[in-house]
């Protein structure tokens, strides 16, 4: 996993089985128009994601944990381009199945 692990660590086993996308902003520490912004780029690239976003509006914990990661990835990498690049090329890393190997104990 690239940068620090304190948000997965701290809040997924903490957040209900699905969160408002404004929650989710106020525990990060973001606006919520960025989660926004990151939830349309995991839509288009990671197909798990999409499958989870067509069941609700609200954000199941998986959907938490792919922002996680690229909030991750956004300080590393800075621009769109370069994250949606890291997404595509590394799609298997950003899956449910990555989130269960994860979070055993916790449902998607």
């Amino acid at each position: 996993m690239l940068c620090n692990e304190k948000f997965n660590a701290v809040f997924i086993p903490d957040l209900d089985p699905y969160t408002e996308k404004t929650k989710l902003a106020e525990i990060m520490g973001l606006h919520r128009n960025t989660i926004g912004k990151w939830h349309k780029w995991a839509k288009m690239i990671v197909l798990d994601y999409k499958a989870e976003a067509e069941k609700t509006s609200l954000m199941s914990r998986y959907q938490c944990w792919v922002i996680g990661e690229i909030y991750r990835l956004s300080l590393l990498l800075k621009r769109k381009q370069m994250i949606c690049l890291h997404l595509r090329d590394n799609r298997p890393d950003y899956n449910i199945l990555k989130f269960k190997q994860i979070y055993k104990d916790y449902s998607i």
